[in-house]
């Protein structure tokens, strides 16, 4: 019987793969199952920088954690776990850089949306508005605990999560940029 290179290519090839695979450190193997896949954890966060009408504001760990604190308790979509986590809500962050609620700032809130980024560069989208509590029934907060510890690597320290979507999308963790953006027409 005369193989072909073809065939023997593909006789050999899962034979390769396994051997790459098994060739791997353990902490670079994906986990077989049918789930997803775990992601890798982001690079913590030790500080957020706000920019907002051309001002930034830089607010670290410590900083977050003298705020009022918040506990949510959510479903994690992607574990299928309920999970507690506390922090500053994000309004409240967003007032240390100059956007408190009031009713001369009705208008911007109204008008604006914050791009919250991760150490990652995976990058999320709120209308400032919804992070309001005094036009949203959601919370979103600037999450720092998860349970009664320090959220885990994968949390990157700063992490955003909301009360609001079915799936945890608009979570992100090690947060490290909040820039605020207007439409406000004048």
């Amino acid at each position: 019987m005369k193989l072909t290179l073809l065939t023997v290519a593909l006789l050999l090839s899962p034979l390769a793969l396994r051997a790459q695979t098994d060739a791997m450190p353990p902490e670079n193997k994906a986990p077989m199952q049918d789930s997803m896949p775990m992601k890798a954890p982001v690079p913590p966060s030790h500080q957020v920088i706000i920019n907002f009408q051309g001002h930034t504001t830089t607010l670290t760990v410590e900083d977050l954690l003298k705020m009022p604190q918040v506990t949510v308790h959510v479903h994690n979509e992607h574990r299928n776990a309920d999970e507690s986590y506390s922090g500053p809500l994000l309004s409240d962050v967003l007032a240390k850089a100059g956007l408190a609620p009031s009713k001369e700032n009705q208008p911007l809130i109204l008008h604006s949306a914050v791009v919250a980024t991760g150490t990652d560069k995976y990058y999320v989208l709120y209308s400032v508005a919804e992070v309001e509590p005094g036009f949203s029934k959601g919370q979103v907060i600037v999450a720092l605990m998860k349970g009664n510890d320090l959220p885990d690597t994968e949390g990157g320290a700063i992490q955003i999560v909301n009360t609001t979507d079915a799936k945890p999308a608009r979570w992100l963790h090690g947060l490290t940029q909040l820039n605020v953006v207007s439409m406000n027409q004048n």
